[in-house]
């Protein structure tokens, strides 16, 4: 940062002061406090950011070494982002990193980006997650595993672009589960969001086993079953689209034993199963041979009724249940469990895993049905893949930025999606929509918040002009707001004309920013990074948050 310029630092620290003139500026390359005007300047063309001072973008080439990235045109049209996924399971922990090459689709006159390639870097070992009782994880010992990680892999916070500290199945429900996973996000880079839930869980391990992917080849209806520790998940994907979600309390490490065979944790469902079928337990008592087969059968059997379309009253739903459907072709496993069936012979690790994963392969081996099975090819690493390298969007480069320095970054953004009908569109009807929904959403604890909206049809300007006439007729109604910046996000290459409207015609006098380009999921946050450059995308984290009191059953 220049520190004679005290307009460069209220740029950087609050977004309001005007474009700076090239003379007003330094031309070092080196130096790395700049904004986003300076390049619309021209000037600052090959630069650093150093990690601890203030800039309000992102380079497309910062984390690239390649010779042909260095042209300019082809950097707009080709983006290579660092990502990083950290899942915390019921049982274990790993962390994984990637980089994801993503490419606008400019043939397709298109200015949305779409994955082209993926690149792991590094995946940690199979941690187990650390306890410091019954009710809370050992922040501590966690903390170690995931530095451990980042040192084995060379990696440090500020080489992160983007990426995922997933909480999942019986982690979820521990009383500091929601405030390791935004400390884990919060130092371990600028962008790494904290998400949770069974549906965002079930989505990743999908993407990560390679069951989307198969099913899109195929054209297929494909089954992903994730058994974790704690739950098991799952996805039904139909030509390459996930269709429905779903999860229920059934896993491989809801009970455990030491190497004396002692009992040393055992989760409330695994003993009122277990007592169910004649053996009352509790911590430090001894297994039997008999006790591990017991549960073991019983737990499988539950999986392989719901997989193969029955309905178990014990399955103990966390979601609303999934109804297998007829034309299921493929059935993947994922997850820890997974391990057994991919191999009967895997090494158990003193929980009733190895006794349910053995149980479930020998009766999908006795199924009589035309429906294949397989193990993932990701296995147990299927959730922090996905959250690694499936998770990661960038907006067309067609957006609108009022002020960049000001509207970005964003985490944990709550989103409120429409669909608006383009055949049917008037103004009066979407403002009423966008009223009643901003209205019926809880936005108690959030000062900001996202519009999302899913376009059906053509547009022309009289299309735009009408849908933006409603949105400024919502947001002379929102006087709760009335301060409040205004994020519109589309699925459509929108964001540009929408913009120009709503400033150059209606001049609104909120900031504002206009993204395009992104594909929207069943999920209720958005986290958005800073502006990239010479592309003009903005890296996006769509995501869930569901922690203990909040959608668990």
């Amino acid at each position: 940062m220049c520190p004679e310029d005290d307009r460069n630092e209220t740029f950087l620290l609050w977004g309001r002061t005007s474009l700076a003139k090239p003379n007003n500026k330094s031309a070092d390359a080196d130096d790395a406090g700049h904004a986003l005007s300076d390049h619309e300047y021209g000037i600052f063309n090959e630069h650093t950011h150093v990690p601890g001072h203030h800039y309000d973008h992102d380079h497309d080439d910062d984390f690239d070494d390649g010779p042909l990235e260095d042209n300019p045109l082809w950097q707009q049209d080709n983006i290579f982002l660092s990502t990083v996924g950290v899942d915390i399971g019921s049982s274990s922990t790993q962390v994984v990193f990637s980089q994801v090459h993503l490419e606008r689709q400019g043939e397709a006159l298109s200015s949305r980006y779409v994955v082209v390639d993926r690149r792991l870097l590094y995946q940690s070992p199979i941690f187990f997650t650390p306890y410091a009782d019954a009710t809370e994880i050992d922040a501590r010992a966690l903390g170690s595993l995931i530095d451990q990680a980042y040192r084995e892999a060379d990696v440090t916070p500020h080489d992160v672009d983007i990426g995922v500290v997933l909480l999942t199945g019986e982690a979820l429900r521990r009383q500091n589960a929601e405030g390791i996973a935004h400390v884990i996000a919060h130092k371990g880079g600028d962008f790494l969001s904290a998400s949770a839930g069974h549906h965002m869980e079930s989505n990743l391990a999908a993407h990560g086993s390679g069951a989307v992917e198969l099913s899109g080849k195929e054209s297929s209806c494909v089954l992903n079953v994730d058994i974790g520790g704690g739950t098991t998940k799952l996805a039904l994907i139909r030509d390459g689209s996930l269709i429905q979600t779903a999860a229920f309390h059934v896993g491989g490490r809801l009970f455990v034993w030491d190497a004396q065979g002692q009992i040393s944790r055992i989760e409330p469902r695994a003993a009122e199963v277990l007592s169910d079928l004649g053996h009352e337990i509790g911590l430090g008592d001894m297994v039997s041979d008999t006790m591990i087969t017991a549960l073991g059968e019983h737990l499988s059997s539950i999986i392989f009724d719901i997989v193969t379309g029955k309905q178990r009253s014990d399955a103990r739903w966390l979601t609303n249940p999934l109804e297998i459907p007829p034309d299921v072709g493929t059935v993947i496993f994922s997850g820890g469990v997974s391990e057994y069936i991919a191999d009967a012979d895997a090494d158990g690790h003193n929980d009733i895993g190895q006794s349910l994963g053995n149980q479930l392969l020998n009766a999908l081996n006795e199924w009589k049905s035309n429906i294949r099975f397989e193990a993932a090819r990701g296995g147990i690493r299927a959730t922090a893949l996905g959250a690694s390298e499936f998770n990661i969007q960038v907006s067309g480069n067609t957006g609108y930025l009022s002020d960049p320095g000001l509207l970005l970054p964003r985490k944990n953004m709550p989103v409120i999606r429409l669909t608006v009908d383009a055949g049917n569109l008037t103004s009066d009807d979407l403002k009423c929509r966008l009223i009643r929904s901003v209205t019926e959403f809880d936005l108690t604890d959030y000062e900001e918040f996202a519009l999302a909206f899913e376009w059906l049809g053509d547009f022309d300007y009289e299309l735009l002009k009408r849908f933006c006439d409603s949105i400024v007729g919502y947001i002379e109604s929102d006087t709760e707001h009335r301060d409040s910046a205004l994020y519109l996000l589309f699925d459509r290459d929108l964001a540009q004309s929408v913009g120009r409207i709503l400033t150059t015609e209606h001049e609104i006098g909120r900031p504002l920013l206009v993204l395009d380009g992104l594909r929207f999921k069943e999920f209720e946050f958005v986290d958005l990074g800073r502006i990239r450059l010479p592309s003009r995308t903005v890296p996006v984290t769509v995501k869930s948050l569901i922690f203990q009191g909040h959608g668990m059953s």
